[in-house]
């Protein structure tokens, strides 16, 4: 999405500074409005579900697992009864805010999946798939740099961490490429079946550890 990117940041100035009217212009700071509120809660919830579940690494797993789940089973369920009344160019400054702070959600419960939960919320206000799928991965990147700026105090600048950029960076272009592609004609289904049988694969290994 580096374009689209490049593009919404000079509409998003022009509408500020010279007050043109865009889609993109529209969009920039439709963006800006869903991660600022997203990012303070985010911080907040983060904390609390620190303290809630602690460094118990058998908790952890369960709370991984039962987010995976839960939300699969919730993504399908309105993927599968949600109408397709609004594509990206129309999402509202209130549907874009409501996708944000859902954001939120995922920092707090570990399993639960921030693109995952934005994509299920905007598929509940009635944007397409696509829309929905391109809307969640242009909101990952402030809310994902953010975050990076938060922690860079804790990361350790070595090889593994190089490889590991690396890594995310060539899996999420095929990934993304790939979703996008499916989701023209294909729906959740698939992800949200995913979801759970990860979330079952985590139970067993859970009861295997504690057996």
């Amino acid at each position: 999405f580096f374009k689209d990117w490049v593009n919404l940041v000079k509409a998003g100035y022009k509408k500020a500074v010279k007050k043109e009217d865009s889609t993109e212009g529209k969009m920039f700071w439709y963006l800006v409005a869903a991660t600022i509120p997203a990012g303070i809660l985010s911080i907040v919830l983060d904390k609390i579900s620190s303290k809630i579940i602690g460094e118990n690494i058998n908790v952890k797993m369960a709370v991984i697992a039962a987010s995976l789940i839960i939300m699969g089973i919730i993504l399908y369920i309105v993927d599968k009864k949600a109408k397709s009344k609004t594509d990206y160019e129309h999402i509202t400054l209130k549907q874009s805010i409501l996708i944000g702070i859902s954001q939120a959600i995922a920092a707090a419960f570990p399993g639960v999946s921030r693109s995952g939960i934005t994509m299920t919320v905007a598929r509940a206000l009635k944007i397409d798939r696509e829309s929905a799928a391109k809307f969640s991965f242009m909101l990952a990147m402030p809310i994902t740099l953010a975050a990076v700026v938060f922690d860079l105090n804790k990361f350790k600048f070595d090889l593994s961490l190089i490889l590991g950029i690396l890594a995310s960076f060539i899996v999420g272009i095929i990934v993304i490429k790939f979703l996008l592609n499916y989701l023209k004609k294909g729906s959740f289904k698939v992800f949200a079946i995913y979801r759970i049988v990860i979330g079952i694969l985590i139970i067993g290994l859970l009861v295997f550890r504690m057996m």
